[in-house]
């Protein structure tokens, strides 16, 4: 293990695979609001807020160092003079997050990722954009179709799309009834036209008013851009990019289909 004074951080280079930290990632998760987690990094910000949980963590880790070295109090002191820094964790490997599903009835479903990651709530929220509520320690999903569910069950399963390792903790019994398709949607065979499908991509009804058409998709557009997140997330910025497209060409489509109405984008 080792620590390191940068200019702006603390950098701390955990090394050995055997030291167990699963405490300290709770410990950050649940007192340190602005973390984030990339690949098998642990960033927590420059701050002079939460001086007590931000001292408690130095003085964790530099206990975590004199294990494998000598007490040098020197460091200590230096270190925890150092609390108001951006400090850095690294793992030798990356950071295995779990999904634990809780079903609350047959739309809703709770998921709780740790260690938290706000990337991964963004990423579900961009790909599913269903009704969606985050709580501090977990994501309240309603999902009125079973192709909602299919959706959510292909990405929670997909490694592509939230890209971390994870692994899935749930009663089996409980989520294959919340994912199992019901016998008359088996039955139902649905072939959708290229402006059907635009419609459902926009939630609207062919029936809509074009203008409320419009206000929807100024509406998904805006939480769609790929302005809307950071430009150092490039997965992110694919995905939104991705589906903000998807929403234009299916908003045009639309548009088309309705030549007798002038409308200005």
């Amino acid at each position: 293990m080792q620590i390191l004074f940068g200019v702006h951080e603390t950098i701390v280079k955990i090394n050995s695979k055997s030291m167990n930290i699963e405490y300290i990632q709770h410990y950050i998760s649940t007192h340190f609001n602005s973390r984030t987690i990339v690949k098998n990094s642990i960033n927590i910000p420059a701050s002079k807020a939460n001086l007590y949980h931000r001292t408690f963590l130095l003085k964790w880790l530099y206990s975590l160092y004199s294990k494998k070295n000598k007490p040098m109090p020197e460091l200590k002191e230096s270190l925890l003079q150092r609390y108001h820094k951006a400090i850095k964790i690294t793992l030798p490997q990356k950071i295995i997050h779990s999904i634990r599903y809780k079903v609350v009835n047959n739309e809703t479903l709770h998921l709780a990722i740790t260690p938290q990651n706000a990337q991964i709530a963004l990423k579900i929220k961009t790909f599913l954009q269903v009704k969606m509520t985050i709580f501090p320690i977990y994501l309240e999903i309603k999902l009125e179709t079973f192709s909602e569910k299919a959706r959510l069950q292909k990405l929670l399963n997909s490694r592509e799309i939230i890209n971390v390792p994870h692994k899935h903790i749930y009663n089996k019994q409980e989520i294959d009834e919340f994912f199992h398709e019901p016998e008359e949607e088996k039955q139902e065979i649905k072939i959708f036209s290229p402006l059907s499908s635009a419609y459902v991509v926009l939630k609207m009804n062919p029936t809509d008013d074009i203008k409320r058409v419009k206000k929807q998709y100024k509406y998904l557009a805006k939480e769609l851009h790929p302005d809307k997140v950071s430009s150092e997330d490039k997965e992110l910025v694919a995905l939104h990019t991705k589906k903000f497209q998807e929403l234009l060409e299916c908003y045009e489509i639309i548009l088309s289909a309705s030549p007798q109405i002038t409308t200005y984008s």
